[in-house]
This record gives C-alpha cells, structure tokens and sequence, in this order.
C-alpha cells in the first residue's frame, strides 16, 4: 500500500516536472524565435550600414569635398539671418550712392578671406545681404555672367530708378542701368 502510495507521488511530481519542463521548453522557444527575429533585424541593419560605409569610402574625392563644403556652408548660415529687423526697423533702400559707399565703408564682408570652394563669391554675396538686411536695407543676390559659361555671384540694389551692383568681396559699386 506504501509502495502504492509512493508510486502514486511519484507519478505525479514526474507530471507536474513534466509541465513544468514543457511550460519552460515554450517560453524558451519563444524567446529564442524573439531574439532570433531580433538577431536578423541587426543582421539586415548591419549589412545596410556597412554597404552605405562602403560607399561612402569609395566616394570621389570631388563629391567628399562637395558634402563637406555643403555642411560646412549650412553651419555657416545657420544663424545668418536670426536676427531680423523688428517694427521699429523699416527696411529701406539706400537714399544715394553716398549712403551706400559711408555703410560698404562700415561693413567688413570684404574683410573675409575668399576660399575655393567653401568660403567664394556666393558666400560674400548672402553674407553682405545678410548684414545690409540686418541694418535695415534692402540689398539682393545677383547671378552675373562674366563670359560664356562663367558665372559670378555679385548683390544688386536699388536707389530711387537706378540699378547698381556692388561686388562684395572689393565693395566696388557701378550703376548696372536706369529703370524708368
């Protein structure tokens, strides 16, 4: 009867183990399907980096020297025109070429040291728009042409019906035409 008994137990501590043990195989398999799932997730970002490393190491040098030219011009403008003219500022045009040459004469954006490529003619151009907007005039970019296929970046602006460009790395101005 004891040994009938013990059987009994027996039996059953080995179901319960066995429920246990199967309960433990399924949460397992489960996590290993998730961390497989997982594992080739990373496997696919891996291959994806390591094919946009590798062509970025096999990159011209001409097109790295142009992305890095881009970053470094964003960072440069980033803060270029925070700071804008409030209600009290109109933005006007310059009244004469007196006014003008005395505020080309005050402002350094010539000063600048011209750099092939990073710091040119375009550069110049916003960055003396940038601070003629700044002291409340109204002063453009203007693409000019300097022969067939070459090309330059100047700043233009009005006084009264008069045209003028102003180079911004010389701060050399010439009326360009008459409007009216």
């Amino acid at each position: 009867n004891n040994l009938t008994q013990e059987l009994q137990e027996s039996y059953t501590q080995y179901l319960k183990l066995e429920g246990e043990y199967e309960s433990i195989l399924d949460e397992e398999d489960a996590k290993f399907d998730y961390l497989s799932k997982q594992y080739e997730e990373l496997e696919k970002q891996y291959v994806r980096l390591e094919y946009i490393i590798d062509v970025e190491n096999n990159r011209p040098i001409e097109e790295k020297d142009a992305i890095a030219e881009a970053h470094k011009e964003a960072e440069f403008w980033s803060d270029a025109y925070k700071e804008k003219p409030g209600p009290w500022q109109i933005v006007r045009e310059f009244r004469n070429e007196e006014e003008m040459q005395l505020w080309l004469l005050q402002d350094n954006t010539d000063n600048n040291e011209y750099i092939t490529n990073q710091f040119d003619c375009d550069d110049f151009a916003r960055l003396l728009q940038a601070r003629a907007y700044k002291d409340g005039y109204v002063v453009s970019v203007a693409l000019v042409t300097q022969g067939e296929n070459e090309w330059h970046f100047d700043n233009g602006c009005f006084i009264g019906n008069n045209f003028y460009y102003i180079d911004p790395q010389s701060d050399r101005f010439w009326l360009r035409c008459k409007i009216d």
